[in-house]
């Protein structure tokens, strides 16, 4: 039954790659709730890392797991000397490409594979970002963060996104909140509805994914959660479309995750999260 147990069957990654042909030329133009609010917490950490220089850099070669379209590309692209961004979907591939032609950006190179497949070299990256729940999306995310930590170097800095054990929509969802109640010990499988689709995620616990950075070499640094307060409302406020109240109320408390996202209980209770962490 899913939400038993975290995703395992292979299969399920067609879907992803699949939703993600769908959607790609599109993607940058979604305007719902969710969307913006999302796309204004990622612009965040991008300003604290490349701008703030909050952990450490300027960097050399940064590696973007599951680049999507490319808007973290292009706008790391400037602050490194070379940026690389690896995704399994070819058409979202196509998508980065046009961006970074437009912009004449010449130190960018994407690979269109599995990060298992990318041959990004041993140690040869010092910064690697992974948003949009990347990690969430695969069965054999393991495999992926022990990619990762043989891409980098030490003292590489690590930021990616995954989807949370625990928020406050649970107390909407009793089906979902059943799951996560039987499996204490790690995260739960989840179903997100997006765009017509039923798309399936696995969440992790904060304790679980503590772990699993420890045992792949990363100490963790930082932590912000995101959706924390937009899901203390029904969730078909997140998708509104139409202007008026509920669209607005969603952007609202959008923002006030945005400002909370290094605070508790937001940090620990969001919809999705943010880790930080660095390479020993």
């Amino acid at each position: 039954m899913l939400g038993d147990i975290k995703l395992r069957d292979p299969a399920h990654f067609d879907k992803i790659v699949e939703f993600y042909a769908e959607v790609s030329t599109k993607y940058d133009g979604l305007t719902e709730p969710y969307f913006l609010n999302v796309r204004r917490l990622y612009q965040r950490c991008l300003d604290e890392i490349f701008l703030e220089r909050r952990f450490g850099g300027p960097f050399d070669t940064m590696l973007d797991v599951g680049c999507g379209t490319g808007a973290q590309v292009v706008f790391a692209a400037p602050h490194c000397r070379r940026v690389i961004g690896v995704d399994v979907s070819k058409e979202s591939i196509e998508e980065a490409r046009k961006k970074v032609d437009r912009l004449g950006l010449t130190n960018v190179e994407f690979r269109c594979a599995d990060l298992s497949e990318a041959n990004v070299a041993e140690g040869s990256v010092d910064c690697v970002i992974s948003y949009g729940d990347v990690l969430s999306h695969i069965p054999w995310y393991e495999r992926t963060l022990e990619g990762i930590a043989r891409a980098c170097r030490p003292g590489a800095l690590l930021s990616f996104e995954c989807d949370n054990k625990w928020y406050p929509g649970l107390l909407f969802r009793p089906e979902e909140r059943a799951a996560a109640l039987r499996t204490l010990s790690e995260g739960h499988a989840r179903i997100w509805e997006v765009d017509g689709r039923r798309l399936e995620f696995n969440t992790f616990s904060h304790r679980e994914m503590t772990a699993l950075l420890r045992r792949h070499g990363f100490r963790l640094l930082r932590t912000y959660g995101f959706d924390f307060f937009t899901y203390l409302v029904p969730e078909q406020f997140h998708f509104e479309t139409r202007p008026g109240w509920r669209r607005e109320a969603s952007m609202l408390l959008g923002r006030w995750d945005i400002l909370w996202r290094g605070l508790w209980p937001v940090n620990r209770l969001g919809y999705s999260k943010i880790f930080f962490a660095r390479k020993e």
